[in-house]
């Protein structure tokens, strides 16, 4: 198959555009007339764009000012994206999607698939003007079509004003593939407020997820958004791990099916009758994530920064960690079939003997992509590569470079690393807005295959990338109403915001209910609480692009005054109008200093019904790479309390580290015999920045003892987290993992019985995190509290007690060991 380039597109400016702007229907055979009587109907949207009814066939939109033409056949119209008058097979929207992507794969130029094959870096601002900005014109016109909308500060009426303003910018290019518009994860970042993955899971009801996914998939589409960067489905198997709170948990059976409840939610486009129609217009592509695993970092670490690069198997746990995806997401029970999408880990898996592969970067891994995802397991979708794995790692420290593997500036560069990636079966860098990497592994690909195995090679790529497009109906009708997306999404509607909540209270976990002091309400009185404000010291943070960064002092109610009256009768403490702490940078006003804080005491307070404590949860000063300011590795904590690693279970010597003679491993064939770097935190203590919340949470139970009222804990947690330095000292506590204290604050009030069970184990004590596997789940010495109930994964209470029903039967089993299609 030669290397062809698209017939046809208007060569000319937006000035040329506009003079071709359509005035009729080519009929096919180079004659027009007028766009009447034939089937369909035109009609102006009001917002840039003319919408086109096709009856009972698909309805299109595109810009008038664009040139694009349509094409009339069988009393349908049709885009003409070539230009021609002639209806070619991917421009009739009655073929299906795999039709359309093999004909358009062998049409377009290997530019073009270069194109498809980046994945853009975050556009996170959108101009007052929602404008096309010129760094976005010039990927765009070098053939960029899969943009990531990190805008979720904005309006989802801006969003989709946006993206409209892109989409009429490419449609009115040379190449008029539309764009593909993807987003991270975003729920109640202006869209309705569904509960995270965590929280999702503690339902331990993959119809919830379904649900949830649904309404994500609604919100979305309304902002131009078609492809989601998730769902994450690594199974949690380190407690420490940064990425818990996105995950389903710890237990691969229970990840596979909410896996497969999201996916399904997320992909499935269902008719007004609630059928299951499979791919459609209210379809986002599920970009599973992170293959075959992210979880299992040495020490918890993480894969963004390079001391998290290693994943470690001790307990030879590899393919447990797969299930998820083998099982779930790839054998979902919808008409989709399969998740649209993967996205390899960063991580390098480690082994002496080469059992995981090279010792490289999932995305550059053969054994993992071809050998695995693609030849034993049958992944046919497209995979994309995590963010920033091409970029070469800067010498100041700062900026983001997830290399790992491929690091050696001597040997690699950004051109080379892609061209490996390619290689090994990879289909999209995530990024990179540069799509002359993806040419020059092209002409790699070329001198080692030859020109037509190559050319082979990379029209099959473009075929995976854009079944995504043509499943989601994007050729046919890539623009959004802005003022459905302010309708719907900006301004979610009571039912919606209800829905949502209540999926959220089934995430809350209740772990102790001493005498039964929360319980269902008797009246329609509110319990009066004191809600001490919540307040956390200035601290040092690790950045995310390398440094640290200074956070200033906060002082606040955990939630707003107006939600908490919702439930409570509610008294708190008093904060000095005038505050003396230091001057915040970005703000330009003073900070509160501990003594601007005034609390309740015991006489202020004789009168409420409990005290009601929300506390965030530990929080490590760099999480990502556990590293300290003189670049020493330390501990990842779960206790609030300093903790210093030198128990009988700490790694004195790491399991894995770079090469001690500064090679990468990318040049020795396996670790067998190389000596090693210490990467072992050994002896080195926790660097916590919030330990004041465990002295808040104590102060506010020896108040409530002083005053003979429960002491009532909410806990805001990403992960799981060592209780025992509180928990004696009070009478409940409840666990939101999704950052929801309002759906906790619910069933405090006793307008909603707990039902949630927990996703993954708590641990004893920060001894047991040391003891446990990284790639093992489930294999901790969990915590037994003062009313000896012990919070296992799976446990969880209602009014009654400790809940044993079918979701604890079915999943509070052996954890699995390998997929049933291993």
């Amino acid at each position: 198959m030669k290397n062809v380039t698209r017939r046809g597109f208007l060569a000319g400016s937006a000035v040329t555009a506009g003079l071709l702007a359509l005035a009729g229907c080519s009929t096919g055979d180079g004659s027009t007339k007028p766009a009447k009587g034939n089937g369909y109907k035109e009609t102006d949207s009001g917002n840039g764009y003319t919408i086109v009814d096709n009856g009972n066939g698909k309805q299109l939109s595109y810009s008038p000012e664009s040139g694009l033409k349509l094409i009339e056949k069988d009393g349908y119209a049709f885009k003409d994206f070539e230009g021609t008058g002639e209806l070619v097979p991917y421009e009739d929207w009655r073929l299906s999607a795999e039709e359309r992507a093999e004909d358009l794969a062998g049409r377009i130029s290997i530019e073009q698939i270069a194109g498809l094959m980046c994945f853009s870096g975050h556009q996170s601002k959108i101009e007052d003007d929602c404008s096309v900005t010129d760094e976005q014109k010039e990927f765009l016109d070098g053939n960029v079509r899969a943009v990531l909308n990190a805008a979720s500060g904005f309006p989802a009426f801006k969003q989709a004003t946006w993206a409209n303003a892109m989409q009429a910018y490419v449609e009115g290019s040379d190449n008029k593939l539309p764009i593909n518009f993807s987003s991270d994860p975003r729920t109640g970042k202006n869209c309705t407020n569904w509960p995270g993955n965590l929280a999702l899971a503690a339902s331990f009801d993959p119809t919830v997820a379904k649900e949830a996914a649904a309404g994500i998939a609604h919100d979305m589409r309304r902002m131009g958004i078609t492809t989601f960067l998730g769902p994450q489905i690594d199974v949690a198997s380190d407690p420490r791990w940064t990425r818990f709170s996105g995950t389903f948990g710890e237990d691969p059976a229970l990840s596979r099916d909410m896996t497969k409840g999201f996916c399904d939610g997320l992909q499935s486009t269902v008719n007004d009758k609630g059928e299951d129609m499979g791919w459609g217009t209210g379809s986002l592509v599920a970009m599973i994530k992170h293959w075959p695993a992210e979880a299992p970092g040495e020490g918890g670490r993480e894969g963004h920064k390079d001391g998290g690069k290693f994943a470690v198997y001790p307990g030879n746990n590899f393919e447990a960690l797969t299930i998820p995806f083998v099982d779930g997401g790839f054998k979902l029970d919808g008409k989709t079939g399969c998740a649209g999408a993967i996205m390899t880990s960063y991580t390098i898996a480690f082994s002496e003997n080469g059992e995981y592969g090279e010792l490289v970067g999932s995305g550059f891994s053969k054994y993992k992509v071809q050998e695995l995802l693609r030849d034993k397991y049958g992944f046919k979708g497209a995979a994309c590569t995590d963010w920033a794995v091409l970029n070469d790692t800067p010498e100041n420290g700062m900026g983001m470079a997830t290399n790992w593997g491929v690091e050696d500036p001597n040997f690699w560069n950004p051109a080379k690393r892609a061209a490996k990636a390619v290689e090994v079966g990879v289909d999209q860098m995530g990024g990179c807005n540069d799509p002359t990497l993806l040419v020059s592994a092209y002409e790699t690909m070329k001198e080692q295959l030859g020109e037509e195995k190559a050319d082979a090679n990379f029209r099959e790529v473009g075929k995976r990338l854009l079944l995504g497009y043509f499943n989601t109906g994007l050729f046919e009708d890539p623009y959004v109403d802005p003022s459905v997306a302010k309708s719907e999404v900006d301004k979610t509607d009571d039912e919606t915001a209800e829905k949502a909540l209540v999926a959220q209270t089934k995430g809350i976990v209740m772990l102790k209910n001493h005498d039964g002091v929360i319980k269902a309400a008797s009246g329609s009185d509110k319990m009066k609480v004191y809600v001490p404000m919540r307040y956390t010291a200035a601290a040092r943070a690790a950045g995310f692009a390398g440094g640290f960064a200074d956070s200033s002092a906060t002082c606040e109610l955990p939630l707003s005054s107006k939600t908490l009256e919702k439930y409570f009768d509610v008294v708190t403490d008093k904060l000095a109008d005038t505050l003396t702490g230091p001057v915040d940078e970005k703000s330009g006003s003073a900070t509160p200093a501990e003594a601007d804080l005034t609390r309740l005491t015991a006489a202020d307070l004789a009168d409420v019904d409990a005290v009601l404590v929300c506390a965030a949860a530990p929080n490590n000063a760099d999480p990502r790479a556990s590293k300290n300011e003189a670049g020493e590795f330390v501990p990842l904590s779960l206790q609030y309390r300093p903790y210093t690693a030198d128990g009988a279970d700490v790694r004195e010597v790491s399991i894995a580290g770079d090469p001690a003679d500064g090679s990468k491993w990318a040049e020795h064939e396996t670790a067998a015999g190389v000596e090693m770097e210490n990467r072992s935190y050994f002896g080195k203590t926790s660097q916590v920045t919030n330990e004041g919340q465990l002295d808040q949470i104590l102060d506010a139970a020896k108040l409530a003892k002083e005053i003979g009222k429960p002491c009532i804990v909410v806990l805001d947690i990403k992960q799981p987290m060592c209780v025992d330095e509180f928990e004696p000292e009070v009478d409940a506590i409840l666990v939101s993992m999704s950052g929801c204290t309002e759906a906790a604050c619910r069933i405090v009030a006793g307008q909603t019985e707990p039902s949630g069970l927990l996703p993954m184990q708590m641990p004893k004590n920060m001894l047991a995190v040391e003891k446990q596997l990284e790639d093992v789940p489930r294999d901790m010495d969990c915590y037994t509290d003062a009313d000896g109930n012990t919070y296992d994964f799976g446990f969880g209470l209602n009014y009654k007690g400790q809940i044993d029903d079918e979701r604890t039967k079915k999943y509070c089993v052996d954890a699995l060991t390998k997929p049933a299609s291993a």
